[in-house]
């Protein structure tokens, strides 16, 4: 119960700096602020975590890689879709991606139950691909980038919890892949756009706090529940913020909430339902 009472309260962090990006119309300079606070904090932690064994760094350079190229695909994927649509189509698609790499390479072992609740989230996910979800059509040139996001999510997740289970410091983890992770934005925004980020940290620095805080604590909850259960059902419940995405989507940037929208909020309530019942 803990592990989910952890996912549960990332997935809700992790809706809110989704919707403050897609919500913002200078993503590169929100993810590079993003990451300057976040690399902030951890280059102050940095002296109080014990540095990881030589046999984690693959592990976490490996990870740190997919995530930068999540953030670089995000930025792509939201110039041009709804926030509700794209958002759980790139989510939706991940725990396919733990589940198959967890049972493939982990040894994991899931119940009947676990494995069938688990796919119904992106199944419910595909829903979204009939009329656009019941808003704008995301143009077909973009699904391999969203498609794309859901692997890199997919990746990146199974291999934080494979090097949790070889060393259990989520902190620790998480410091380190963040000294990795959160220096490329805020050094391409100071090289190609210095006076716009200037600027924008000037005025909207507490847009910039809060992604960053947000990130950095949905991570490190998603790190701890890894670490206290299954990874492929950790990945899975935090799907619940498709749900949150969904209803902030339609209550902060006027999107529509239509039936194919509907059912894939109801199918991601029903796979939780049969994986923790």
């Amino acid at each position: 119960m803990v592990a989910t009472a952890l996912v549960l309260v990332a997935a809700l962090l992790h809706a809110t700096w989704n919707t403050l990006i897609k919500f913002s119309g200078e993503r590169l300079l929100v993810i590079a602020c993003m990451d300057s606070v976040a690399l902030l904090f951890v280059v102050v932690a940095v002296g109080f975590v014990a540095l990881p064994p030589l046999d984690i760094w693959p592990w976490i350079i490996a990870s740190a890689l997919f995530e930068l190229l999540y953030r670089y695909l995000l930025i792509q994927a939201y110039r041009v879709g709804d926030l509700g649509l794209v958002y759980p189509l790139m989510r939706g698609l991940s725990p396919l991606v733990v589940l198959m790499l967890t049972l493939a390479f982990a040894g994991e072992v899931l119940s009947t139950q676990q494995i069938l609740g688990i796919l119904l989230i992106p199944f419910g996910m595909l829903c979204l691909l009939w009329q656009g979800g019941g808003g704008d059509r995301l143009p077909w040139s973009m699904l391999p980038v969203v498609l794309l996001i859901g692997m890199c999510i997919g990746c990146y997740t199974f291999l934080d919890g494979q090097a949790l289970r070889r060393w259990s410091h989520p902190f620790d983890y998480l410091v380190w892949l963040t000294l990795l992770s959160a220096w490329p934005f805020p050094l391409l925004a100071l090289v190609r756009r210095r006076a716009a980020f200037s600027l924008f940290w000037r005025t909207q620095w507490r847009l910039g706090l809060s992604v960053g805080l947000c990130v950095l604590l949905s991570y490190a909850l998603v790190l701890w529940a890894m670490q206290l259960g299954s990874i492929a059902e950790a990945a899975a419940l935090r799907e619940v913020s498709v749900i949150l995405v969904v209803l902030f989507g339609m209550r902060y940037l006027k999107e529509p909430f239509g039936r194919p929208r509907l059912i894939a909020c109801g199918l991601v309530l029903i796979g939780m339902f049969v994986m923790k019942f």
